[in-house]
């Protein structure tokens, strides 16, 4: 019983709620966001509501953005952009 709930009270701790919001935020560099992204990290044109995956065309360079955990980006509404 003992190990039952030191086990639940460690996969409580790993999931802490700190630890999902920060997957929700959004950051101006890449190498924070891959900190603490679970998911591949993307980057977000808030104006379209589309998300680029590194090493395409748009990530980081649109006008507007950030960067992104991609499943905070998904749950924000975002969809991936066409042609990946």
């Amino acid at each position: 019983m003992r190990r039952l709930v030191a086990a639940i009270l460690m996969t409580t701790l790993l999931v802490s709620p700190a630890a999902l919001a920060a997957e929700g935020k959004h950051y101006s560099d890449p190498a924070a966001a891959a900190k603490v992204c679970k998911s591949p990290v993307v980057w977000v044109n808030p104006n379209s509501g589309v998300y680029h995956l590194q090493g395409s065309r748009y990530y980081g360079t649109t006008k507007d953005g950030f960067y992104m955990c991609q499943k905070a980006a998904e749950a924000a509404g975002n969809r991936q952009a066409e042609g990946h």
